[in-house]
């Protein structure tokens, strides 16, 4: 895998990926359910990036818990990502 594409994946794994998507499913089938027609994009776009987010900041706020409790299946804990890049994409990220 490319360092870039390689890098990215890491960085997306620090968002835990399983409840972003969960969450923007959950919004797109109420979004569709309530007829918001076109709108739903917007609605699932501002929710994945949202979504993002968090996950990002829960990984940075616990990476010092995650290193005590040796979890080296984390992306920060293990390396794979700096720090400073999640905050930086998170607080980028639209809400």
């Amino acid at each position: 895998m490319p360092r870039a594409a390689r890098g990215a994946w890491n960085l997306l794994r620090c968002a835990h990926l399983e409840p972003v998507f969960a969450v923007t499913a959950a919004i797109a089938v109420l979004a569709v359910s309530a007829g918001r027609g076109w709108s739903t994009a917007w609605a699932v776009a501002a929710v994945f990036a949202g979504q993002l987010c968090v996950g990002w900041t829960n990984d940075y706020l616990d990476q010092e818990q995650d290193r005590r409790a040796g979890r080296t299946d984390k992306p920060l804990v293990a390396g794979l990502v700096p720090a400073p890049r999640t905050t930086r994409e998170g607080s980028r990220a639209p809400a």
